[in-house]
């Protein structure tokens, strides 16, 4: 991944530019992030601090496992930003979409 666009103001700047990023992960990254996504957004919009102090999140090592954290939190910021951002599941690749 490029480490500049595990920056979420670098992300969204790519998105108002393009309206779409596709992000090539491995397969168990891109897993663990979808995971993680979906126990985020299953409670509605919610608050990033407390959602990250949940003890079920223990298992994704978010203190060890930057790349994952860098996706949850510039998708968290993104989605703030614009309602109408989405996270395709149904791709080969990660894509995200305003």
């Amino acid at each position: 991944m490029n480490r500049l666009l595990i920056q979420p103001t670098v992300q969204l700047s790519w998105l108002e530019r393009h309206r779409r990023i596709e992000f090539v992960l491995d397969t168990h990254l891109q897993a663990e992030f979808y995971r993680l996504w979906a126990l985020y957004r299953a409670d509605g919009p919610g608050d990033l601090p407390e959602f990250l102090s949940r003890p079920a999140l223990q298992p994704f090592n978010l203190v060890h496992h930057d790349r994952l954290f860098a996706l949850l939190v510039g998708a968290d910021y993104i989605l703030r930003q614009y309602e109408t951002f989405s996270v395709d599941f149904g791709q080969a690749n990660l894509v995200w979409t305003i």
